[in-house]
């Protein structure tokens, strides 16, 4: 297998980030998801909590553009803009360990979008129905049957503006990705299967 980058994006609940897991278990290939939160929380110097709690939020920044263009330059008001702060720390962090790594999986945080110039890169949309997503949200998740709808529609749009925002470009759009899927439809496993032999065969 050659060198390969493998960036997950993924609607909530459709099981994208034990996609992830599945085929960082079964080809060998080290993970960033949670791990992200950790790392960037002691770059930033906020607690995990604050960062789980900002990083795909965000606000009306004049550090919009820079993140767009790719600039990763510290701004003296950072402190200011938590969202953009950690957005262009992780940014960091990100490129770091895929220079770092010839060969991982990164789930989320725009990580395709940050790392598309990146020759070794192929990126992967997990989506699914919405009663699929849902379902999973109670089971997995453990969410409110009565709020489950909610929950998974408000974590969409709040995925949906920060990538928007930070990318320029339209997430979950089958254009920005090598690659889209449905669990819903195919099943988890079944996803996972395609994703471990076609990456095995570039």
């Amino acid at each position: 297998m050659k060198p390969i980058l493998i960036t997950i994006s993924r609607e909530y609940g459709s099981g994208g980030r034990e996609v992830a897991q599945n085929l960082s278990d079964r080809l060998g290939l080290p993970v960033f998801d949670r791990k992200l939160i950790d790392l960037t929380a002691d770059n930033c110097g906020y607690s995990t909590k604050f960062i789980q709690e900002n990083e795909e939020r965000m606000t009306n920044s004049f550090l919009f553009n820079v993140a767009v263009n790719g600039i990763y330059s510290p701004f003296a008001d950072a402190e200011s803009v938590p969202q953009d702060f950690v957005f262009l720390t992780q940014s960091k962090i990100i490129t770091k360990l895929a220079n770092e790594h010839p060969s991982a999986v990164f789930v989320g945080r725009c990580a395709d979008y940050i790392l598309r110039d990146h020759p070794s890169l192929f990126s992967v949309f997990i989506t699914a129905d919405l009663d699929f997503r849902v379902k999973r949200a109670i089971e997995c998740y453990g969410a409110d049957p009565e709020k489950a709808y909610s929950i998974v529609s408000r974590h969409d749009k709040q995925r949906r503006r920060h990538y928007n925002y930070y990318t320029g470009l339209d997430w979950g759009s089958r254009g920005n990705y090598h690659l889209v899927l449905n669990t819903g439809k195919l099943g988890i496993a079944s996803v996972t299967d395609i994703l471990a032999g076609i990456i095995k065969d570039i």
